[in-house]
């Protein structure tokens, strides 16, 4: 009896601090309650030879307001706040709002990156596999593996990656290729 207690502790314990950690890099990432970072992003797909680079504005505002505002090569914004995303292109003079819970694999992506910023692990628990590799005060690596098969078909996997209580990328892996947004601090 006491060697089998022994032996659960000897392996639960790593799962156990694993998780400890996970807990406090989510308390450091709700801790902020307002960014606004840049990024850059470059899309791999298998059928051309060159990636497509992009840059702009990524902005969170607590509770769950999200933005991305790419600059270049054209202009267009994705917002989301609540359970809505607003997709803006000015210069094609469109604009389109739709309910998330309507497209589950866009809201997947969106909690990706907005359950990080918002420290929200029981968001990020309803649509992932949530692993975390590094330490909370240094540099970490979120690895998100979708649950849903639905989702699966088209997202293998999401590292989000970071240094303490800023995200510093987020690679999302699919049969389409491979998109790597990187992230730094302020505008």
């Amino acid at each position: 009896m006491r060697r089998r207690l022994t032996l659960a502790l000897l392996i639960s314990g790593p799962a156990l601090a694993q998780e400890d950690e996970l807990s406090q890099l989510m308390r450091s990432l709700a801790a902020v309650r307002e960014r606004r970072d840049r990024f850059t992003e470059e899309r791999a797909i298998p059928e051309l030879d060159l990636p497509l680079p992009n840059e702009g504005t990524l902005s969170w505002s607590a509770p769950d307001r999200l933005e991305k505002h790419t600059l270049s090569p054209i202009d267009e914004r994705l917002t989301v706040s609540g359970g809505r995303l607003l997709y803006e292109r000015r210069d094609r003079d469109v604009r389109r709002e739709f309910s998330l819970a309507d497209q589950p694999e866009m809201q997947a992506l969106v909690e990706a990156i907005r359950g990080t910023l918002a420290g929200d692990l029981p968001a990020l628990r309803r649509h992932y596999e949530v692993a975390l590799e590094g330490r909370h005060d240094d540099a970490w690596r979120l690895v998100l593996r979708p649950t849903s098969m639905r989702i699966r078909a088209s997202v293998q996997r999401i590292l989000v990656t970071g240094q303490g209580a800023q995200p510093t990328g987020v690679d999302t892996e699919g049969h389409g290729g491979v998109t790597r947004m990187r992230i730094r601090p302020g505008p």
